[in-house]
């Protein structure tokens, strides 16, 4: 996650005129051969102007110091804050559909928070309590604006204003005024957005997400199908592109006192105007997910915006995904669902024929036309603008210096710094940042500045990008700003998915002088249990940035007196309440850092069970995951399942999409296609959780159970572990690269899995020396062994094949997963590569669609059959046989399915043989074809398509075979009605 520090005296001069170099050849060739690769040209992209020398060095990380001011579990799943202007911090979680959202409050003059109001949602699919923020008139008005979803009939979206009480420290709920709201979607995922600011005229701007899935057969491209027989959600032509919608867009209007609000001059589209929304100010956004107005700066706008999810680029469909921060200085059209990045194109996907159309103009004088019969807009879109910056998955050649990590990419809050010489803080950051721009990125923990050729963010060219607090720890920076003293205030949503963390945490980030402040870590063996409750306190990991020694004083009930000034005291609580006991640790110098833990006693946290799927489980796309969840507390007695939620969520490198919620009784949700390319991390997290009525004198507390689960087909580099190997980039590896330079008793851990239902495995190898044995083990590189392949030379590093060993396991239990290497090689030469594996077997997961599978025993007829391996054979429902093919083109392999049939669904497990082109076609007579699937880029493993069509017979019509032998399938399924 860091980035190295530069000192700009010399070495960032020359770095500044690398910087225009790279910028500059975006123009000359950067941009454009990433654009030829996917078809069309790219827009051009401004040449930086020469390079300018910066006369300071930034500061030093050792300057500022990380101030904890609230964090863990109770914070829920915090989303966004906002800084009162007497140092009170008001931040949201996002809540859910059954305990609602809630508004919470840091008082630093009391160094707690407390919750200011409670808010009732359908938060299903990132909806909830999302946005927040204070009218620039505050602290006359004390009027609070609020972006939430509120469980209401028809479906909606809501911007409302409440007002702050300051004597009580709450937002009346009673003082609610609807702003606006406007008509959404919760049938998938996802795409909400929901941050707000103002500029300087009173007017408030607000992030709609295009409320649209990037699943589906998107490929991870531009989500255009406009099949009427698919959910709209498939289509962000709607949404995004769709002038007659608020979705998808930067809105701006101007909130009267009235409670009311109207639309100021100079939005996108002029009051009035035919087959618009007036409210408009930015379309063209996937998932504008921060906004933030400069109102020093002419009302500049900056925004991040998280991008779609291919991992690579694909020749006749588009560019690999692109996440941007983007800038405008007056109203205009981005792009999405058309262009991104630099105003790369898509290609116009006919998405029934599986075919393009042609390029969508980006850059021009005119924009695309939207032609979704869903689009209730203009059909002549403005022209599309490019972004700032970008991150580009697979690596950014114009801006390197933010990939890191590459494959991962969720730009998040920009802002610019202004200095004030006359403020009286001594926590104010230094006038080296002045009128600079810095970034955050969710999903890749960093702070970084943009620099610019004329030094104004607000008019100047991006010339480079540099770190901002290297090697300062973040942990999923979800929202910044800076507060009224100078201070940088900090949101850090922790590691959780769609829901709360223990190392989710507020923060000030104070720039310092002369010694930084301790920092303060509590925790307990017991944080509930009834009276009398005995409580042993730790202080480890309390530190002192600057080396020194530490006092501590422990104030157990937080009523201000100390009761204990030992590290790591014990104390037994013998009344009911929640207690909150606070450490505070001091330096030499009377610096202090402080934290609460909170200890509820009178109440036990319920005990919540997960059933029906093994942790580590293996799954297969486009399959049902199914659990149940259970609860016993002993102050609520018998707790009914209903009352147990049940929730999954689709995880994606370091962050997750909501992807259902039900409860205990019986929870099923879809996996889906695959979501993103094979360069990106894939999963699924389950989560039970329940909270109790609470017991008398104290508070409710809530138990919660998580597990992930993991995808059938797994990249070799995405380790836990790595011991001895290297990763490789090669372009024919499935996600781009490969674990590579593999010696002689070296290994990789895997995560924990269950290999439940699995009972083969195939390996995607590469060797061009003699090669060795590949083992999976258990536990340890010695415990017991799964799985076993010998690899042989298969003639060079990137002649890949694919091998399979059937899989023995002791259990079915959750193990870590090992892959042990082995060989006899001389010298440094190499065993062999690890592109990927994959298992085969049902797994955990199972078929979904209405009733079974309907060619599972049905009579089958094909083209030719070799070594006896007969088409009954993938039909017959045993993952461990399969038809072969004679080694020519075409073949074919056609199941009766008994009746004519809806076709919705097939899954074509694939043995070592595939199809590289082949289509799925359906036939009432069996003499008549209709294609109802078809591809040219096959890659063998699994393939889940979607169908779209009626019939009695389907067939799978190969013509081109993707290796030397014919085709082989383990198993064909069919599902429809």
């Amino acid at each position: 996650m860091s980035a190295f520090a530069r000192l700009r005296t010399v070495a960032g001069a020359v770095l500044l005129a690398f910087a225009s170099v790279v910028t500059a050849g975006a123009v000359d060739g950067t941009a454009g051969a990433a654009a030829t690769a996917a078809g069309p040209p790219a827009a051009s992209v401004p040449a930086a102007p020469p390079a300018r020398a910066a006369l300071l060095a930034p500061p030093a990380t050792s300057g500022f110091e990380k101030v904890k001011l609230d964090g863990g579990l109770s914070m829920g799943e915090p989303i966004e804050l906002s800084v009162l202007p007497d140092g009170k911090v008001l931040y949201i979680n996002r809540g859910s559909s059954a305990a609602g959202g809630q508004v919470r409050l840091y008082s630093p003059a009391t160094r707690t928070t407390s919750v200011a109001l409670t808010v009732q949602l359908d938060a299903r699919f990132e909806d909830g309590l999302i946005g927040i923020t204070l009218h620039p008139r505050f602290a006359a008005n004390r009027w609070v604006y609020l972006f939430y979803s509120p469980k209401v009939t028809p479906l909606v979206n809501r911007i409302s204003r409440f007002t702050f009480n300051a004597t009580a420290n709450v937002l009346d709920p009673a003082s609610e005024d609807m702003i606006i709201e406007w008509p959404t979607e919760r049938d998938l995922c996802c795409h909400s957005a929901g941050s707000m600011s103002w500029d300087s005229n009173e007017n408030l701007y607000f992030a709609v997400g295009d409320n649209t899935n990037s699943g589906g057969d998107s490929a991870g491209m531009a989500p255009i199908d406009e099949r009427t027989g698919r959910n709209p959600q498939y289509d962000a032509q709607r949404t995004s592109g769709n002038t007659n919608d608020l979705r998808g867009k930067i809105n701006r209007i101007h909130p009267e006192n009235n409670g009311t609000y109207t639309v100021p001059a100079g939005n996108l589209f002029a009051p009035g105007t035919a087959s618009t929304r007036p409210e408009i100010y930015i379309m063209g956004t996937r998932n504008p997910y921060r906004v933030w107005v400069d109102r020093q700066a002419n009302n500049t706008l900056y925004w991040g915006e998280v991008g779609p999810d291919a991992g690579a680029t694909i020749a006749n469909r588009g560019p690999a995904a692109y996440d941007e921060f983007n800038r405008a200085t007056g109203p205009g059209n981005y792009g999405w669902p058309y262009c991104g990045g630099p105003d790369v194109a898509y290609n116009d996907w006919d998405f029934a024929a599986n075919a393009p159309r042609g390029w969508f103009p980006c850059g021009g004088t005119a924009g695309p036309v939207n032609d979704s019969p869903r689009n209730t807009g203009l059909r002549q879109l403005p022209p599309t603008k490019p972004a700032l910056v970008w991150e580009q998955h697979g690596g950014s050649r114009e801006w390197p210096a933010l990939d890191n990590p590459g494959g991962c990419g969720s730009p998040n809050h920009a802002e610019v710094y202004h200095y004030n010489a006359g403020l009286v803080s001594d926590v104010k950051w230094p006038a080296y940042y002045d009128d600079k721009l810095l970034i955050s990125e969710y999903c890749r923990n960093w702070i970084k500045e943009v620099q610019f050729g004329d030094g104004d963010p607000s008019t100047g060219t991006p010339t480079i990008i540099e770190p901002v607090l290297q090697g300062m720890s973040f942990v999923h920076p979800i929202d910044m700003e800076f507060g009224p003293d100078g201070s940088l205030y900090l949101l850090e949503y922790g590691s959780g998915y769609f829901s709360g963390a223990a190392d989710a945490g507020l923060y000030k980030i104070n720039y310092v002088q002369g010694g930084r402040s301790p920092v303060a870590v509590a925790s307990v063996n017991r944080d509930n249990g009834l009276p009398p409750l005995a409580v042993t306190f730790s202080s480890a990991g309390s530190s002192d940035p600057d080396g020194e020694p530490l006092t501590h004083a422990w104030d157990f009930d937080d009523n201000g007196t100390t009761d204990s000034t030992a590290a790591n005291p014990s104390h037994t609580y013998t009344t009911a309440g929640d207690k909150r006991a606070r450490l505070t640790v001091r330096d030499p110098g009377g610096r202090t850092g402080t934290v609460v833990v909170a200890v509820v006693v009178g109440n036990d946290r319920p005990a919540v069970t997960l059933s029906g799927l093994p942790a580590g489980g293996m799954y297969g796309w486009g399959e049902n995951l199914t659990a149940t969840g259970g609860a016993t507390d002993p102050q609520d007695g018998t707790v009914p399942c209903a009352s147990v939620v049940v929730r999954a969520a689709l995880g994606h490198q370091e962050h997750a999409h909501e992807e259902g919620e039900g409860t205990g009784c019986g929870f099923t949700v879809n996996t889906g296609p695959i979501h993103a390319g094979l360069d990106a991390t894939q999963f699924f997290v389950m989560r039970s959780s329940y909270t109790d009525r609470g017991a008398a004198g104290t508070v409710p507390l809530t138990g919660q159970r998580e597990i992930t689960l993991w995808p059938k087909q797994w990249q070799a580099e995405h380790y836990v572990q790595l011991n001895g190997p290297r990763v490789i980039e090669q372009s024919a590896a499935e996600g781009g690269k490969r674990l590579g330079d593999i010696q002689n008793g070296e290994w990789v851990r895997h995560h924990p899995v269950s290999l439940r239902g699995i009972n083969q495995v195939k390996a995607r190898v590469s060797s061009a020396n003699a090669g060795g044995t590949l083992s999976f083990r258990y536990d340890s590189p010695t415990g017991p062994e799964v799985a076993r392949f010998t690899v042989a030379s298969t003639g060079g590093w990137d002649n890949y094949v694919e091998l399979t060993a059937p899989v023995t396991k002791p259990d079915d239990g959750t193990h870590d997963l090992y892959l042990v290497f082995s060989g006899t090689n001389t010298g440094t030469s190499a065993l062999y590569d690890v592109d990927s594996y994959t298992f085969a077997g049902p797994g955990v997961s199972t078929p979904s669609g209405t009733g079974t599978d309907l060619a599972r025993g049905r009579p089958v007829t094909v083209s030719s059959v070799a070594d006896g391996l007969t088409g009954a054979s993938a039909v017959d429902g045993d993952s461990a046989t399969r038809w072969g093919s004679a080694y020519s083109d075409p073949q074919w392999i056609t199941v009766d399915l008994g009746s004519s049939r809806t076709l919705s669904r097939a899954r074509l497990t694939w043995e070592t043989a595939y199809g590289r082109a082949y289509q799925v076609q359906a036939s009432a007579d069996n003499a008549t074809w209709r294609t109802v699937y078809s591809t040219t880029t096959g890659n063998g493993g699994v393939d889940e398509v979607a169908l779209n069509g009626t019939g009695r017979y389907v067939r799978v019509y190969g013509t081109q075979r993707g290796t030397q032998w014919g085709y082989s399938l383990w198993d064909l399924n069919v599902y429809g009605t």
